[in-house]
């Protein structure tokens, strides 16, 4: 009986510590919050070097977090502030930037950035250059440059997927139960990679405006998603016979088939932010690059958890407890997302 008890206690513990590798926000699925800020080159007044340009800043409106400014360095003026509007739960601002002889050597400062879990995504567009720079908390600062490479491009959207990847709880959720429905290495890697494929093509679809879907509508299925899943698992625990489910058969159809749905999802960020107009493929690559490395970090860690608790516990034996664990926290999020249509 206490061995027993002993058993129960750890699955308890270690099924904890593995929904605590998601950090689970049950109230928030994605804690990242979003702001952008886009500086676009205007055409010159006159002859002189004195340059305009028009900016867009939008940050989140109901975020309880310190409140962001702009601050520019000595010889940039902002003028033409126009009012804030609140719009999608967004409060977005226009302006306009003066610099004599350009932003070029100049330094913008998200002011209390450090003070938030905001990132906050900058698009500039000039004449002869297009890029986008992620500041963070730790990285508030930055110094226009006048031929930036497009590796900043590659840097800032490759680490944005994998934080992007990281925080959307929902998406590792469906690939935990995908760990879990696979019965070997290889099943595993064909879903996966059908989970890869299939989110990887509408992301670009969604992306580049040639299908959209209502994004609440896709993070509802998406909880739904993994609903039918952990349904699936708590079926196959009860079951004795063989496991003859298309979900256990061909975990692929249904990886690829859910992924579809999880790509718009992805995309809807990047729809957010947008995209730099001549790096805009380049940004778009290595988003899902960063969304890919994410979801292996995931993985990798998740297998060696559930290869360390199988030397301790008979893992099978008390799959439908996480089953049905996952499945509560996921019907939650849908509840959730339906109340919002």
């Amino acid at each position: 009986m206490r061995q027993k008890v002993v058993k129960t206690g750890l699955v308890w513990i270690l099924s904890t510590a593995l929904l605590l590798l998601l950090d689970i926000n049950i109230a928030n699925a994605n804690k990242i919050q979003l702001a952008y800020l886009h500086i676009q080159e205007q055409a010159p007044l006159d002859d002189n070097d004195i340059k305009h340009y028009q900016a867009l800043w939008k940050q989140p409106a109901n975020s309880s977090d310190a409140p962001l400014s702009l601050t520019f360095s000595e010889g940039v003026s902002i003028s033409n502030k126009a009012a804030p509007l609140l719009l999608n739960g967004s409060k977005m601002q226009t302006f306009t930037l003066i610099s004599d002889k350009g932003l070029t050597g100049k330094s913008i400062t998200i002011v209390n950035l450090e003070k938030t879990n905001t990132e906050v995504m900058l698009q500039y567009t000039g004449a002869d250059s297009d890029y986008a720079v992620r500041l963070t908390p730790s990285s508030p600062h930055y110094i226009f440059k006048a031929t930036p490479s497009s590796w900043q491009t590659i840097a800032s959207y490759t680490l944005f997927g994998i934080e992007h990847i990281l925080e959307g709880y929902d998406h590792l959720l469906f690939v935990l139960c995908l760990l879990l429905i696979a019965s070997s290495l290889k099943k595993l890697l064909w879903a996966i990679t059908g989970f890869t494929l299939a989110h990887s093509i509408t992301l670009v679809l969604s992306t580049l405006n040639i299908i959209q879907l209502p994004i609440v509508v896709v993070e509802a299925v998406i909880a739904l998603s993994i609903v039918f899943l952990a349904t699936e698992i708590v079926k196959n625990s009860r079951s004795s016979s063989k496991k003859d489910s298309l979900t256990y058969r061909y975990p692929v159809a249904v990886s690829s088939s859910f992924g579809l749905l999880h790509g718009f999802g992805f995309a809807s960020v990047l729809l957010e932010l947008g995209l730099p107009q001549q790096d805009q493929f380049l940004a778009l690559a290595f988003f899902n690059v960063g969304v890919e490395i994410g979801q292996l970090l995931f993985i990798a860690v998740a297998l060696l958890l559930i290869a360390a608790m199988k030397k301790i516990i008979n893992l099978r034996k008390y799959q439908r407890f996480n089953a049905y664990l996952i499945g509560s926290i996921a019907s939650m999020w849908l509840i959730e997302r339906v109340l919002q249509f």
